[in-house]
C-alpha cells in the first residue's frame, strides 16, 4: 500500500517518491541480479535498466495484488534472462588468479575451503534448470515470500513451494554428489 502511494506520488511528480522506492529496493534489487547474472557488470546494468524500466512503466503498476518489489524482481528476472542469452565477449578478471587461489587473509587455509564451498555452491545453483535456480535465489537468498515469488515467477503460491522443494532437494543432491567425490 505504501509503495503504491509513492508511485502515485511519482506519477505527480514527485521526484522524492522516485528516490525513496530506489533506496528501498537497490540493494535487494542489486543482489537478485548478482545471483542471476554471470559478471557484477552484467548485474549492475541489469539493475539500473530495471530500474529505468520501473519508472518508465510507473502507470501499468497497480500495487493492488502484487509488491513493487516483486513487480521489479520479475523485471530484473526478465532481463538477466534476456543477458544470459546475448552472445557473450570474454571479460577480464581485476583480480590475479593467484589471489583466488591464496586469499591473504591470517587463517588461509579457512578462507580457501570458505571460498572452495562458495565455487561448489555456485556450480551446484548454475547446473540447476533456470526455474529452480531463480525460485531458490528468491526465496532463501533474498527471502522473498512464497507469494511474492510466485508473482515474479508468474506461478502459483503451491506451484512456487513445489518448484522451491524440488530446487533444494536437487541442489542437495548435487552438493552431495560432489562431496563423495572428492
Amino acid at each position: 500500500m505504501f509503495e503504491a502511494r509513492l508511485i502515485a506520488r511519482f506519477r505527480e511528480g514527485d521526484a522524492r517518491a522516485l528516490e525513496i522506492l530506489f533506496e528501498r529496493h537497490v540493494d535487494r534489487a542489486m543482489g537478485l541480479a548478482v545471483r542471476l547474472t554471470e559478471t557484477r557488470e552484467d548485474a549492475e546494468e541489469v539493475t539500473q535498466e530495471a530500474f529505468l524500466r520501473a519508472f518508465r512503466q510507473a502507470h501499468q503498476f497497480r500495487g493492488e495484488s502484487e509488491t513493487f518489489s516483486a513487480w521489479l524482481f520479475a523485471i530484473i528476472r526478465n532481463l538477466a534472462r534476456d543477458r544470459r542469452r546475448q552472445l557473450r565477449l570474454p571479460t577480464l578478471s581485476l583480480t590475479s588468479p593467484e589471489a583466488e587461489r591464496y586469499p591473504a587473509s591470517n587463517d588461509a587455509a579457512g578462507e580457501a575451503e570458505k571460498l572452495m564451498a562458495r565455487r561448489q555452491l555456485r556450480q551446484a545453483l548454475d547446473s540447476l534448470p533456470e526455474e529452480w535456480r531463480t525460485t531458490l535465489i528468491l526465496c532463501d537468498i533474498e527471502e522473498a515470500s512464497h507469494a511474492e515469488a510466485a508473482l515474479v515467477l508468474e506461478k502459483s503460491v503451491a506451484a512456487t513451494k513445489s518448484l522451491l522443494y524440488r530446487a533444494r532437494r536437487a541442489l542437495r543432491d548435487r552438493l552431495a554428489d560432489w562431496e563423495a567425490t572428492s
